[in-house]
């Protein structure tokens, strides 16, 4: 490992606290994304098969206008009232079969199967 990879390991492990994980022996320091493609420090480009970006890739240019014009709104959670989210599940709702009419969002994994466990013990 470099002495900069050792430094930014270091100083990871003060600021995220030492059971922070990374990923390989030889940590990657990435410096971007476009399309599938994630950049290292040096470089070296490498296939971002494992991100939630595949279906998209890296600042895909609609996805990052549509953020950009957001962010310039409103930058929220949905525990207040506005007509953007209720828009974006209406239009999401309606590709799906009618029975399947609303939406709970969340914004990680675990969040996600947390609400689907609580659900599964409610029913």
């Amino acid at each position: 490992m470099s002495q900069s990879q050792e430094a930014l390991v270091s100083r990871r492990s003060r600021l995220l606290g030492e059971k922070s994980q990374l990923f390989y022996d030889e940590p990657v320091h990435l410096v971007r994304g476009e399309g599938v493609w994630l950049y290292d420090a040096d470089g070296r480009k490498y296939l971002d098969a494992y991100n939630n970006v595949a279906h998209v890739g890296h600042c895909h240019p609609h996805v990052v206008e549509a953020l950009c014009r957001q962010a310039s709104l409103l930058n929220t959670h949905t525990r207040y009232l506005h007509t953007a989210i209720l828009d974006y599940v209406e239009r999401l709702t309606a590709t799906f079969d009618a029975i399947l009419s609303s939406a709970i969002l969340t914004c990680t994994g675990s969040e996600a199967n947390d609400i689907a466990l609580r659900m599964a013990q409610a029913a």
